[in-house]
């Protein structure tokens, strides 16, 4: 069985540090600001720092990784659909979780207090809870 985590939460929670300790296949957005010169939040790379990860993850399923991880703040449920239906498509099983970290300024990296209250509130208002039974 092949693995997707995807690790939700808003900047500074930890995500990336967390994934790491899961698998060697990391694909987070911090990747793709650090490769534009500041390894810290930015407004206007925030779009292609998701278009990153998500052709990341497809071409990592391409290869057959055996489990890949993605964070990024996923801040609403939408955000998601692109991973779970990649999932689908190349069998992976589905693992999504919410990080909160009681001790995050060190991973914060710049982002304003005020885009990671919006992420904070819009992950309350979109984790859902499904029953498979």
């Amino acid at each position: 069985m092949k693995y997707l985590y995807i690790v939700r939460g808003p900047f500074g929670s930890g995500k990336t540090e967390f994934a790491k300790t899961i698998t060697k296949d990391v694909v987070s957005c911090w990747d793709y600001y650090a490769q534009y010169g500041q390894n810290k939040w930015n407004e206007e790379l925030k779009p292609h720092a998701d278009e990153y990860c998500r052709a990341s993850v497809a071409e990592l399923m391409e290869q057959g990784a055996n489990s890949i991880a993605v964070t990024n703040s996923f801040s609403k449920s939408s955000d998601l659909d692109f991973y779970l239906e990649a999932a689908n498509l190349h069998q992976y099983k589905v693992f999504t979780l919410v990080m909160e970290n009681q001790n995050s300024e060190e991973y914060k990296r710049d982002a304003p207090e005020d885009v990671v209250l919006k992420q904070i509130i819009n992950l309350k208002n979109s984790v859902v809870f499904h029953q498979g039974f």
